[in-house]
């Protein structure tokens, strides 16, 4: 039976989609805390037959764990969903000299494959973790690894210091030189997490595109909109790469 839905079980919250056209559909999402609620509760409105789910083959994360997903989901679904990791089926080749690279890093990365198998791009998806790959084409060739605003400003506050949150405008503080100059204990915690956050994804980005002159950076995820513009570079976002690369995948195994 072909895939119908697709989840994308990330850090901080479930999202899903059934697969139109080969593609997720209208995508829904909930934080872990309500995840199991929301899920059930959209499953029981659903007006069609039996459905056949996929996600990546991956660990779950501490907040899933939290909520005891994915223990839950069989019994919601009538069944387990199928499983796959990229490297068994991506259209590239992946470049990592030592163990694995994350299932979500190489799926996002499918999705711009999706989007222009002979592009190059710079694929910041900034969640939890803040990743910064670059796919050329034919070719994953890996990237970097950061701490999420959201971890970092969760690590100061345990240590004692102000909490730094995200409201509806966004992360708090300044763009440009000044955004470096905290002539406060908050304002100096802006500068060392959105601000410098900011600049260091901007340089690691700037560092592979040395590398692949043709590569366009493209963003996703919770935090992609702090990224936006970074570099004076046009910045293409997509918030569902992950579910998008997914989606292919889950296609191309079961095809």
């Amino acid at each position: 039976m072909a895939v119908t839905l697709v989840l994308d079980a990330g850090g901080s919250r479930l999202k899903w989609g059934e697969l139109l056209g080969g593609k997720p559909g209208p995508i829904h999402s909930a934080e872990w805390s309500e995840a199991e609620t929301a899920f059930r509760a959209w499953m029981a409105s659903r007006d069609a037959g039996a459905i056949q789910a996929g996600m990546l083959d991956r660990p779950a994360t501490p907040a899933a764990r939290a909520v005891h997903f994915p223990d839950w989901l069989p019994a919601i679904l009538g069944g387990d969903p199928i499983r796959v990791h990229p490297v068994e089926v991506a259209p590239f080749a992946i470049d990592y000299a030592e163990g694995e690279a994350g299932a979500d890093r190489l799926a996002a990365a499918v999705a711009c494959h999706q989007r222009d198998p002979g592009g190059s791009f710079v694929i910041i998806d900034a969640g939890t973790c803040i990743t910064v790959d670059l796919l050329s084409p034919g070719r994953w060739r890996g990237g970097a690894i950061l701490p999420g605003l959201t971890l970092q400003a969760a690590s100061l506050a345990a240590a004692g210091l102000p909490v730094l949150e995200k409201n509806v405008d966004g992360w708090p503080g300044r763009r440009g030189a000044e955004g470096a100059l905290g002539q406060s204990t908050r304002q100096a915690i802006e500068a060392g997490i959105p601000w410098a956050i900011r600049e260091a994804v901007t340089a690691t980005a700037r560092a592979l595109m040395e590398l692949d002159p043709c590569a366009q950076p493209i963003l996703t995820g919770g935090d992609a909109d702090h990224f936006d513009g970074i570099g004076g570079w046009q910045t293409f976002a997509d918030p569902n790469l992950v579910l998008t690369g997914t989606a292919r995948l889950l296609n191309a195994l079961t095809a």
